[in-house]
């Protein structure tokens, strides 16, 4: 993940003054039961795609965006006996994306570090199709004070992300080591990439507050129900769908919010979330003739993002 939050984070503190803020509203009922909220803020994005060879990896396909602009909408109720349940929509487009497809062919790869491959494309001109993340989490406070609460619960976690790459440059070894190169034609589709991840996952939350000012955060782990992907090569005529195993999730958040009035803040908030790489079955697909190949434990993905929110929060 490319270490450029902050600069994003200072982008979004003058967004104030475009169309679209990183700005927070937030509505309550009568009695505080129930809370409404919706946000903009920015968040990087980087996803690695595999496939092996037995025990070695014959492609690896880096997608990162950085800079996506990330829409939120919450909505939550406070329960009796001190439960809560909470409803969270993610969606991002847009961002600066990039995408390096390298593979290791045997007899021409040199070794299995990048630096190894035998065949590499770039392209810079890769598109966020979207992103789109939906939360459902319950829990209970296990202690609260007039200051401070500590809370436990859990959750399901749906992801989807697909990006497009088009045109770049390659580099193949086409009966001699990287003695192939040339450009693709701009706009030309390349490749797509698709990721959906179903996550169940527990962990804890809570807040403190002193005068003004409040801190909270959250650390929460899991298992996905197994990383679903499909690229689509477009210049070959090929799919290939990849099902992996159930892989380890670890999601962090934290807040930072200061009360100017007794209805309007200012904050700074950072999301983490990682799903580990695990292999899983790949089929191929001769898109023009539907023929199709399954490959057993041929397939692997990993799932990495990073958002930051900067700005105003109201309450009314």
């Amino acid at each position: 993940m490319k270490l450029r939050m902050l600069r994003y984070g200072l982008m979004a503190l003058t967004l104030g003054a475009a169309p679209v803020r990183a700005e927070d509203v937030v509505a309550h009922s009568a009695d505080g039961a129930f809370w409404l909220s919706g946000g903009v803020g920015l968040m990087n994005i980087e996803v690695h795609e595999y496939v092996y060879l037995g025990n070695d990896k014959a492609s690896q396909l880096d997608w990162d965006t950085d800079g996506v602009i990330l829409y939120t909408a919450t909505a939550g109720a406070e329960l009796e006996g001190d439960w809560h349940i909470k409803g969270k929509m993610d969606l991002g487009f847009g961002g600066d994306g990039h995408m390096v497809d390298y593979d290791w062919v045997p007899g021409f790869a040199t070794d299995q570090t990048k630096d190894g491959w035998s065949d590499r494309s770039i392209h810079p001109d890769t598109r966020l199709d979207y992103y789109l993340s939906g939360t459902l989490d319950i829990g209970r406070n296990i202690f609260t004070d007039e200051n401070s609460h500590v809370s436990v619960g859990g959750g399901f976690k749906y992801t989807k992300v697909r990006w497009n790459a088009f045109g770049g440059s390659y580099i193949y070894s086409d009966g001699g080591v990287r003695n192939d190169s040339g450009e693709l034609d701009d706009g030309l589709k390349a490749i797509s990439y698709e990721q959906t991840i179903p996550t169940l996952f527990f962990g804890f939350d809570g807040s403190t507050s002193a005068d003004r000012l409040t801190l909270s955060g959250g650390i929460k782990g899991g298992m996905t129900m197994g990383i679903r992907d499909m690229d689509d090569h477009w210049l070959t005529g090929t799919r290939f769908f990849g099902d992996m195993k159930t892989a380890p999730v670890v999601m962090l958040n934290a807040a930072i919010d200061y009360r100017m009035t007794d209805t309007a803040s200012i904050y700074l908030a950072g999301d983490f979330e990682h799903v580990f790489r695990r292999r899983g079955d790949l089929n191929s697909t001769d898109t023009a003739s539907g023929s199709a190949v399954l490959y057993r434990n041929a397939a692997g993905a990993s799932f990495t993002t990073m958002s930051l929110q900067v700005g105003l929060r109201a309450r009314f």
